[in-house]
């Protein structure tokens, strides 16, 4: 099996010094970056980024090594990658820890190789958004040696704990950020409301960046307090949202009166087809996008395309993207294994085993992605699932994703999330996480489980069920995966006993 979708390649987005001069002095001039404590416009960024020019020259940070950027949602936090793109720094890019996180021993991820740690601290004035400390740690790397740049460095999994990182240069960042502003019409009359964490590629790359070259006005707030969100909606008044399905899953529950948007976007995690048909005849269009940290946005839908295609795809690939389809794993609905290729790409992988090595990618190699997809006749992209998320039982393919669709299916259900712990006679022990609605007070585990047995075949059934209050999540958005498996194979234990 094998399918192609593609687009031709956009033209290279200005980017460095060139944007900020544009922001600065264009008809964008008096347009704000704004968290609800701090505000500047785009006037005033040229004499802030003078101002850290200073104070890292004092403290000895050079464009010639790579820095880490610990960077938080907030003005603080967009200074400080503006500060980075247009110094052409190398930099890796990572959240800002808070005290909670602190307290609670979240382990410091800095690179040996990072020269000096700055952080945007949420708090921090604008005057003073950045500190900097020198990395204790620091150790010149071959692994790093030679590269060109300025590239950033991204780390591509929340939930594994592996120190792996991608890097793009920002460039490509750029280009493809520019694609995303001709998919969804970006432009300086728009408005942007940016809850999503732009430390991390969906919020980088498919909202903060197209939001610069479009010289879109910008809040940034918290997708984990929806009662903060409405506050600062109803103060900015954006007109294009980014957002998560949990959060959209918020708005359903607690927003009571309809608010239109030009579109909004959702990407970090499945979104289910009641929440979108329930979302868009009171909040306006709702986009999914497609993407990964080695590739930036992927596919997205367009603000005209019929609601049906925008209801059950992840729209078509982006200017300069090729999209495949090949064999290996198939699923019922004749998807296969996603592939794939562009320019605007990663340049490879940073590894740390016993020291950092780097694993190159070519701009023509095809790039696997992990998940299992369809591409339809007409170039729309299904997302089937991970084909990490499947195994064997009774010697036949259960696709996670098709199980949690279908135990959501069951009253009283919101989220279904389904891991694998241990074995049992069938194959893989399958445990469903599930997350109850506001209706489903009381819902019994074994009522659910004796559900899914109208809904799946006998293979497929969960052998366990677990009612939870709420599932943990990813800076991204996505469902922390592992805290799940680790949740459930604690739940299957205390049964046991």
């Amino acid at each position: 099996m094998d399918s192609l979708a593609q687009r031709s390649a956009p033209g290279g987005a200005p980017g460095g010094p060139a944007l900020i001069e544009r922001l600065a002095a264009g008809a964008c001039r008096d347009h704000v970056l704004t968290d609800g404590r701090h505000t500047v416009s785009y006037a005033e960024v040229p004499e802030l980024l003078e101002r850290l020019d200073g104070h890292c020259a004092r403290c000895g940070v050079t464009a010639s090594r790579p820095v880490a950027l610990e960077c938080s949602q907030s003005v603080a936090g967009a200074l400080a990658l503006l500060y980075v793109l247009s110094r052409q720094y190398d930099v890796v890019l990572l959240p800002e820890l808070g005290e909670s996180s602190k307290e609670a021993g979240t382990p410091r991820f800095i690179p040996s190789f990072c020269s000096h740690v700055l952080c945007a601290q949420a708090g921090n004035t604008p005057a003073g958004a950045v500190t900097i400390a020198a990395n204790e740690g620091f150790a010149e790397e071959p692994a790093v040696a030679g590269f060109t740049g300025p590239d950033l460095y991204l780390r591509t999994s929340g939930s594994t704990g592996v120190p792996k990182l991608t890097r793009m240069s920002h460039q490509k960042w750029l280009n493809n950020a520019q694609a995303c502003v001709e998919r969804w019409r970006l432009t300086a009359d728009d408005r942007l409301t940016v809850p999503v964490p732009i430390f991390h590629s969906y919020g980088f790359g498919a909202a903060f960046l197209p939001g610069l070259l479009a010289g879109a006005a910008m809040d940034f707030g918290s997708a984990g307090n929806i009662l903060r969100y409405l506050e600062r909606e109803e103060r900015f008044a954006p007109n294009v949202a980014f957002l998560t399905p949990a959060l959209c899953d918020m708005f359903l529950t607690v927003r009571k009166a309809p608010r239109f948007y030009r579109l909004a976007v959702t990407a970090g995690d499945k979104i289910k087809r009641e929440t979108m048909a329930g979302f868009e005849p009171r909040f306006g269009p709702l986009l999914n996008l497609y993407g990964s940290a080695e590739m930036g946005a992927v596919s997205a839908a367009a603000p005209d395309d019929p609601a049906e295609q925008r209801l059950a795809t992840a729209g078509y690939a982006l200017a300069g993207i090729e999209l495949r389809v090949v064999g290996g794993v198939e699923t019922e609905e004749g998807g296969g294994l996603l592939q794939c290729r562009q320019r605007n790409g990663s340049a490879g992988y940073l590894i740390h085993e016993e020291s950092w090595r780097f694993e190159p990618r070519g701009d023509d190699e095809w790039f696997a992605t992990g998940d299992l997809a369809r591409i339809r006749d007409d170039g729309y992209l299904e997302i089937q699932g991970r084909a990490g998320l499947s195994v064997k039982r009774d010697g036949l393919l259960v696709v996670f994703a098709d199980v949690e669709a279908a135990v959501e299916k069951v009253e009283g259900i919101r989220r279904a999330v389904l891991v694998a712990t241990g074995e049992s006679r069938r194959g893989s022990r399958l445990v469903a996480v599930c997350l109850a609605d506001g209706e489903g007070d009381g819902l019994q585990a074994e009522a659910v489980r004796r559900r899914c047995f109208d809904l799946l075949p006998r293979y497929a059934v969960p052998d366990e069920v677990v009612i939870v209050d709420s599932l943990p999540h990813l800076p991204s958005g996505k469902v922390d995966r592992r805290a799940v498996r680790d949740l459930a194979a604690r739940s299957v234990e205390e049964k046991g006993a």
